[in-house]
């Protein structure tokens, strides 16, 4: 087992275990270790105090493949339709999976049941998982790509991947730069819950201060529907929401998004964070690749980032099993050009989709106000315009052309 080939990725929340997945699936002669720095949750929270992540159609494929979709089905909203609306002016439209030929436009999985789902998967395979083990320090001085945890152990791979997010000091080892783009707004995520069955309706409803989407999460009672808010809200608002008691900030986000679904009957804990935009400037050095959010950070509202993660983690894990049937080393520039080059136009596309997605609904006046809003009328009259907006959505590139 010496000379396996060895891939070490240092986190193991839900972007570093889908690579570690793929690895072991796609490159199955590859040796995954995990690295993740904190306990993994157990049990169930409370079904108002989740958090949620909507995955389009070629990640649903992706996990399907993975061996992973068939236990979380059962568990994931289905998005049948999404309604789309600027708060305060005419015009919306309702995109419908039947536009596309599909069941459904995407699904909702919390993010309790995904984890729980990926690293069950991850150790069916034979993925070692280490946890709760910290790194602490890359070691670029050995033979090897390596890391230094906590307890002083050096752990050497063939190629390190690091997906635990931002960590500035490491950037610095690298000498790897970060663009950072801050914007006004933080974003506030949370559940509430409305009257009814669950229609399997999501929501986008643009305001003056920033986009806000309603998910349709699984319901646990026949009629109750449950939701997944991400709120995207001024800085100055920010500390004023979160403060309030729950009454007072029902009423504050049903004056945001309206009475499509009725009075809020409840609503959970809610967390925040400001929206700031992080792109790695490169990313690769010698043994080292950053995956997910160590490589971008993306707005929330299209809920893209973990769906360009997986993306990303099919294409690394392609990326390397061919390496390996040409005898390759894996941790070499030339065996991962072909994955850098394909990650990053992927990155370039969602990234400038997601940020046109965050600004189109800005304020800026009538004249521009007037054309944009006429669009989203006509959107709702043109079937094939619409399925064509839908279809980028689903991640698939075959769908809505």
């Amino acid at each position: 087992m010496t000379d396996a080939t060895r891939v070490l990725i240092s986190g193991g929340g839900l972007a570093g275990l889908s690579f570690a997945i793929a690895l072991a699936t796609e490159a199955p002669d590859v040796n995954v270790t995990v690295v993740e720095a904190h306990p993994f949750r157990s049990g169930t929270p409370n079904p108002l105090d989740t958090r949620a992540s909507a995955l389009n159609l070629h990640s649903i494929d992706r996990l399907d493949r993975w061996g992973i979709w068939s236990s979380l089905h059962a568990h994931a909203g289905p998005i049948h339709e999404i309604h789309v609306s600027h708060r305060g002016h005419f015009g919306s439209t309702l995109m419908p999976a039947s536009d596309l030929h599909v069941e459904a436009l995407g699904y909702v999985v919390e993010n309790h049941q995904l984890g729980q789902a990926l690293l069950s998967r991850a150790q069916e395979l034979g993925v070692t998982v280490r946890f709760p083990l910290r790194c602490t320090r890359l070691r670029r001085d050995l033979d090897s790509p390596a890391v230094e945890t906590e307890d002083g152990e050096i752990l050497t791979a063939d190629l390190v991947l690091l997906a635990a997010g931002v960590a500035s000091t490491w950037f610095d080892d690298l000498g790897i730069t970060v663009d950072e783009r801050a914007t006004p707004n933080h974003a506030l995520a949370f559940n509430v819950a409305f009257p009814g069955r669950q229609p399997g309706r999501a929501f986008e409803r643009f305001t003056a201060e920033g986009p806000l989407a309603v998910l349709p999460l699984p319901s646990t009672d026949r009629s109750e529907q449950r939701y997944n808010v991400v709120w995207s809200v001024s800085g100055q608002e920010i500390s004023g929401l979160a403060d309030l008691e729950d009454a007072d900030f029902i009423e504050a986000f049903q004056a945001a998004f309206g009475w499509r679904l009725g009075r809020v009957t409840q609503v959970g804990k809610r967390s925040q964070w400001p929206l700031v935009r992080l792109a790695a400037t490169e990313q690769y050095r010698a043994g080292y690749l950053l995956v997910g959010n160590a490589a971008h950070t993306l707005h929330p509202v299209a809920g893209q980032g973990l769906n360009l993660s997986i993306r990303e983690a099919d294409l690394l894990a392609t990326t390397i099993w061919a390496a390996q049937k040409q005898e390759k080393p894996i941790g070499h520039l030339t065996s991962l050009r072909p994955y850098l080059v394909e990650a990053t136009n992927e990155q370039r596309f969602v990234t400038g989709s997601t940020d046109l997605l965050s600004t189109l609904f800005d304020r800026r006046g009538l004249l521009l106000d007037t054309p944009r809003n006429l669009s989203l009328a006509m959107l709702d009259l043109i079937p094939a315009a619409r399925a064509q907006v839908a279809g980028m959505g689903t991640g698939r590139r075959d769908v809505g052309a």
